[in-house]
């Protein structure tokens, strides 16, 4: 936490260990007591039942104390609290009923806080947020505090990434709609009638901005659609952009006016609770930049894997928040004013140095390194290929930055050969290249910087399975099978658990 603590520290992030207002206490409101309610849980009458069910014939087995302890089958029963039943009995009614009211959202509030994973609460809680149009960032904190008391439930980080989504479009939408309206007051006051060929002409340079490429919104199929609801078909002339994300906002959620929750017999839970009093902010009073939104997003995001680096939600939700709202590449607001490239490769070093053996460090180094293009780069595949030697020549035991490593030569070498078959550039590396002797093979050793990772990893197979796995792919590349088989053949030799597998390849590689 002192890491954690000290990184929000200094990009002044509110990284909240607790909610204010989330007291269980809350429960004891009358309120709850005459709900409506529904069983959950398994009585001792119903394991008996279910003991009849499954029981086991035994009598033909000749293990007699199996037959002895036939009657010792049994079914397993939770413990719930007092709390825990009232709270799954109130919200499996809600849900069985379809009642989505302000009343479940605080329920749900308390379930998921007790358990995390509760899938079905996720989705009721949606629907409440959806139906009563409660207040989308302090929804947001919520998400955040549930994750950090456990950040492997994937439906926390989930949830979460359906609320980014669904605030992101929701603002898009607002502009647009605010946009129009200016539009229509201005051409009223000089009395003239929008001119239709300047709306499609704005449309068509909205389209650009979102069609570009390898563009943010291209992953349409990518994405579940909502789980919860099924969207109504989009109209022909709504843009195609909209329609992409999991949360699925409609226009109608704009329209929506919340119902009044202010009921007497809540009010008192609400004046206690901050947390459920901010909910009820409109969220067309909130005026979000989504560009400093996104980039909050990314430091919290950047807060929680400090609780657990090799979490892959945490990984995974970094990686989606960046590719999907381009954030390296066409954010421009966000790429220049917080120099986001070079935070995120600190960032990377950083936990490099705290443990090189991170497999999830990584994988998300690649994702930045292709994301950027690089590896169409050949001097910066030079560099990188020197910083996994040098990290290589330290750690050579190290499978993960071997598995990177061998990744990126080969991207490098497939480059080179691309190269060559072009008109040679003016750059030392290209003539290099394309000096190398014709001959019908392509020699990769030829090639000056994988000669030199060869030779120097060479001195290092006998100490390490990563290195020899490592050659044995760079040989066969390049159709060496007889050093391919030799770095098997030591691998047979010294790796007794897996020889038989060593075996087998290298018969493969014989034949």
């Amino acid at each position: 936490m002192e890491k954690l603590n000290a990184y929000a520290k200094k990009f002044n992030i509110n990284y909240r260990e607790s909610l204010d207002g989330l007291n269980i206490s809350l429960l004891n409101n009358p309120v709850f007591k005459s709900m409506g309610s529904k069983k959950f849980d398994i009585d001792m009458n119903d394991i008996e039942e279910e003991i009849q069910k499954h029981e086991i014939n035994l009598e033909h087995t000749p293990d007699e104390n199996w037959s002895k302890n036939k009657s010792k089958i049994n079914i397993l029963n939770i413990h719930y609290n007092d709390n825990q039943k009232l709270l799954y009995s109130l919200l499996a009614f809600l849900i069985e009923n379809k009642i989505y009211s302000f009343k479940g959202y605080i329920i749900s509030t308390f379930v998921i806080k007790i358990n995390t994973s509760y899938y079905s609460a996720w989705i009721y809680r949606r629907k409440c947020l959806k139906r009563l149009n409660l207040n989308y960032l302090n929804e947001l904190e919520y998400t955040r505090f549930i994750i950090s008391e456990n950040i492997k439930s994937f439906q926390s980080w989930y949830h979460r990434r359906w609320l980014v989504e669904y605030i992101y479009k929701s603002n898009l939408k607002k502009n647009r709609k605010t946009n129009d309206q200016k539009e229509q007051n201005d051409a009223t006051q000089v009395g003239k009638p929008i001119d239709e060929e300047m709306k499609k002409n704005d449309f068509q340079t909205e389209k650009d901005v979102y069609y570009n490429g390898d563009d943010l919104f291209d992953d349409e199929q990518n994405f579940l659609s909502s789980d919860e609801d099924i969207c109504s078909i989009h109209s022909s002339n709504e843009n195609h952009h909209e329609s992409v994300f999991m949360s699925n906002l409609e226009n109608s959620d704009l329209e929506i006016e919340k119902e009044d929750v202010l009921y007497e017999n809540l009010k008192d839970i609400i004046d206690d609770s901050t947390f459920f009093k901010n909910s009820l902010h409109k969220n067309e009073e909130t005026q979000i930049n989504i560009d400093e939104f996104l980039y909050k997003e990314l430091l919290y995001t950047n807060c929680h894997i400090f609780l657990d680096t090799k979490n892959y939600n945490s990984w995974a939700h970094k990686t989606w928040l960046l590719n999907k709202f381009s954030m390296l590449t066409k954010n421009k607001h966000i790429y220049d004013k917080y120099n986001i490239l070079l935070h995120e490769y600190n960032y990377i070093n950083y936990f490099l140095k705290c443990d090189i053996y991170n497999n999830s460090v990584w994988v998300y180094r690649h994702f930045i390194f292709t994301k950027l293009k690089h590896i169409k780069d050949i001097n910066k595949l030079e560099k990188e290929i020197i910083f996994c030697l040098n990290y290589g020549m330290q750690f050579y035991d190290n499978e993960a930055l071997f598995s990177y490593f061998i990744n990126m030569l080969l991207k490098y070498i497939k480059l080179c050969q691309k190269i060559k078959k072009l008109p040679p550039t003016e750059s030392k590396t290209n003539k290099e290249i394309t000096s190398l002797e014709e001959t019908s093979a392509y020699n990769i050793f030829e090639i000056p910087i994988v000669n030199f990772v060869k030779n120097n990893l060479t001195k290092l197979a006998a100490k390490s399975k990563s290195v020899l796995l490592f050659l044995a792919q760079l040989y066969a590349y390049n159709g060496s099978h007889y050093e391919e088989a030799q770095c098997y053949k030591h691998l047979e030799k010294n790796d007794n658990f897996n020889d038989f597998i060593w075996t087998n390849i290298i018969e493969q590689i014989s034949e």
